[in-house]
């Protein structure tokens, strides 16, 4: 304990690490789970009020979970600037706040229209009846938010990216991976109805 004490910074830096992983944890788990049991419903299961208060309960422990991320992420800003202002200059810490960034817009989205449209298909399956727009829209949600998880864990996992690579470099590669993501995910989720919309557009305008 005195070890502790005699040295505040090192005990303020353990502080937000702990609480920083509780916050990967947390939002991580919840994220993956969430989208494991939403893909478990596109296999056309029916919604049920049970299955959409599960998906509230997730919901809700991601959001702490990113809150968690920004308290920590800006108390290692101070802490930086504080004890160690040279990490300020390491960019992948800066392209990890952009896709938290991201990641918290999305969830944004996610709660005001994705959740509330789940508790409308009570009864249905999930997509039952939903335009394929709108599903390539909630399929993109869902990939942004596994992605944008991932995304910042693997980052801050590869040493070879300190003082290194810019962000920009950094942000491009995350774009470019959620690009790859997204269309497989459209293909495999969706592929018959996109070749056949494509198939009817191709048709009618070959008729004029």
């Amino acid at each position: 304990m005195t070890a502790l004490t005699s040295e505040p910074e090192q005990m303020m830096r353990a502080v937000l690490r702990i609480f920083h992983f509780i916050g990967i944890t947390l939002g991580l788990g919840a994220a993956t789970l969430l989208d494991l049991m939403i893909i478990r419903f596109f296999i056309g299961r029916a919604m049920t009020a049970q299955s959409v208060e599960v998906f509230e309960f997730l919901s809700s422990l991601v959001s702490i979970g990113l809150k968690l991320l920004w308290l920590t992420g800006f108390g290692f800003l101070w802490y930086y600037w504080m004890y160690e202002p040279v990490k300020l200059g390491n960019e992948k810490v800066w392209a990890k706040m952009v896709i938290v960034g991201i990641l918290t817009i999305n969830g944004a989205f996610i709660h005001k229209t994705v959740l509330p449209f789940m508790s409308g298909q009570i009864g249905r399956r999930m997509l039952e009846g939903v335009p394929l727009g709108k599903k390539l829209w909630f399929v993109t949600t869902g990939m942004i938010s596994f992605v944008s998880w991932y995304g910042p864990l693997v980052i801050a996992n590869v040493p070879q990216l300190n003082f290194q690579v810019p962000m920009i470099q950094i942000l491009i590669v995350y774009a470019m991976v959620l690009a790859v993501i997204m269309l497989l995910a459209h293909l495999i989720l969706f592929g018959s109805e996109i070749a056949s919309l494509w198939r009817n557009r191709f048709y009618r305008h070959g008729r004029i």
